[in-house]
């Protein structure tokens, strides 16, 4: 994926997303896709999480993100970057 800015990726929740798995999944070399970010989005709301309280900092939603990312990544959702050599 591209360089993260300001206006790209277009959606908001994407940068959130790319921004949470910069700093809390480093480790794991996580390469999501849009598409593969949109799933994760999805389970995100379905399990009770909005978007307006992630923004605004709420705890409970900020956690509930991060533990719906942990598993997308444990599980295979978000594709991990390719090695090289």
């Amino acid at each position: 994926m591209p360089k993260r800015t300001p206006t790209s990726p277009t959606r908001a929740y994407h940068r959130l997303m790319q921004a949470i798995i910069k700093t809390h999944f480093e480790d794991q070399k996580l390469d999501a896709s849009p598409e593969e970010l949109d799933k994760a989005a999805k389970v995100f709301s379905k399990a009770g999480g909005t978007w307006e309280g992630a923004f605004k900092g709420s705890i409970d939603d900020v956690e509930l993100l991060k533990k719906v990312i942990k598993v997308a990544a444990k599980k295979g959702v978000l594709s991990k970057a390719p090695k090289w050599g």
